[in-house]
């Protein structure tokens, strides 16, 4: 009755009670990880730059990456396990994730922070700081990839990880985020080394299956066989994995092992007419 009537001490209620209310959802919501207001640059308190300096705490909250996700378990990254800036963050993690350190350790963080490297895929690919990523060093996801031949499985998160990560730095190489290892893993898996475009597979007797591939590009076999218009790259690794079978000097024949059939496909971009330009793109 007090409130339909609007007397002063019914209004001063209701305005007391939303100011508890919303004093109380306040308190119900209110996350450390989003108080952002007292956490500023670094500068020298902290170990690193990427780092944050609580000023109401005293402390400094972890930025670095790359530390971050070993701290997490996360496999695409490798630190030196047993540092003590490693210790000193374990024992200041809070609820939400967040890692901690104070002031006096950050140069225990720092060299923590010093040993953590990402990893790659595939022992044959590399990572790159200057990008932060990964060059992909798998022959037979690599030529795959670039459409030339080979076989992975199609539409996998991995392959397209490493096209949009390619398109991004547009050198023409293959590339990938290091946190995109373990799907980038797993379609190196599904990759199958077959026989460079063209090519046959043979067996070399009646007793073998068909794990060998005979030469077919014309350009290469004009090479192999002595054709002085013909010029292929004579020290790729697709060339020496090549054996030869001689006969007449047009019925030799030029083999190789099925496995070796991606660095053989990328020998053949190779191959041009002398004083010419290679009709097939190069890798």
């Amino acid at each position: 009755r007090g409130l339909r009537r609007g007397t002063p001490g019914s209004v001063a209620c209701l305005v007391c009670g939303a100011v508890v209310t919303l004093a109380m959802v306040q308190v119900m919501f209110r996350d450390d990880r989003m108080v952002v207001s007292k956490l500023i640059p670094a500068g020298s308190m902290c170990a690193s730059q990427d780092d944050m300096w609580d000023d109401r705490r005293a402390l400094c909250q972890m930025g670095n990456t790359y530390a971050y996700a070993y701290l997490m378990r996360h496999d695409w990254v490798m630190c030196a396990p047993n540092m003590p800036g490693a210790k000193v963050l374990r024992g200041m993690q809070d609820k939400y994730g967040n890692f901690w350190y104070k002031s006096a350790s950050r140069g225990d963080v720092r060299q923590f922070y010093n040993t953590c490297v990402p990893t790659c895929s595939d022992d044959r690919d590399t990572y790159h700081s200057s990008k932060k990523m990964c060059l992909v060093g798998n022959d037979v996801a690599r030529v795959w990839l670039q459409g030339d031949g080979q076989s992975c499985a199609h539409g996998t998160a991995g392959a397209a990880a490493v096209r949009k990560a390619s398109a991004k730095i547009g050198d023409g190489n293959l590339w990938y985020r290091p946190q995109e290892t373990t799907r980038v893993r797993e379609l190196y898996k599904s990759c199958q080394s077959t026989c460079a475009k063209g090519d046959s597979q043979v067996s070399l007797n009646s007793q073998q299956s068909l794990e060998h591939c005979e030469v077919r590009d014309p350009k290469a076999l004009a090479f192999l066989r002595g054709d002085s218009g013909y010029v292929c790259d004579d020290a790729s690794p697709g060339r020496s994995s090549l054996n030869m079978e001689r006969g007449n000097s047009r019925h030799t024949r030029f083999w190789y092992p099925r496995s070796k059939g991606a660095k053989v496909e990328a020998w053949y971009t190779s191959c041009m007419k002398q004083g010419g330009f290679s009709e097939r793109k190069k890798l």
